[in-house]
């Protein structure tokens, strides 16, 4: 993959993954970084020709992976998000004031919910009716 002299090394021109699922990192000289939700791959791109997905703004696309325009999110991760789900490797570059309340945000937050389902606790038990 080609690199852009002066930038990060995980930053490319290049697509650095096939999902579609990112995180609006920054706009610096011309160019937005994008972040891979999924591998958190890097992708540096002119900020003029990012082609968003607007039903995607205003979840309404169904075509997810196989959509041709990005899928960029309104609200990115926080490196504390990030490291729950990806572990050290999210860190790497980080003042380690950042380092020691990831990882202690991560030993004290609840678990993710896996199921999908909201924080209102477990379904409402149905009466049982007598035959």
């Amino acid at each position: 993959m080609g690199h852009t002299s002066g930038s990060d090394d995980s930053e490319h021109n290049e697509r650095p993954c096939c999902h579609n699922d990112w995180d609006d990192v920054r706009t610096r000289k011309g160019f937005k970084v994008l972040r891979c939700r999924i591998c958190q791959g890097r992708w540096k791109i002119p900020s003029c020709s990012v082609p968003r997905c607007m039903p995607f703004l205003h979840d309404c696309c169904n075509k997810d992976e196989g959509c041709p325009l990005l899928h960029v999110r309104r609200r990115k991760t926080t490196i504390y998000e990030r490291y729950e789900q990806f572990g050290n490797k999210v860190l790497k570059g980080c003042s380690r004031e950042i380092k020691k309340e990831a990882k202690r945000l991560a030993k004290t937050s609840p678990p993710p919910l896996v199921d999908g389902s909201d924080d209102e606790g477990p379904p409402e038990l149905l009466d049982e009716e007598v035959y």
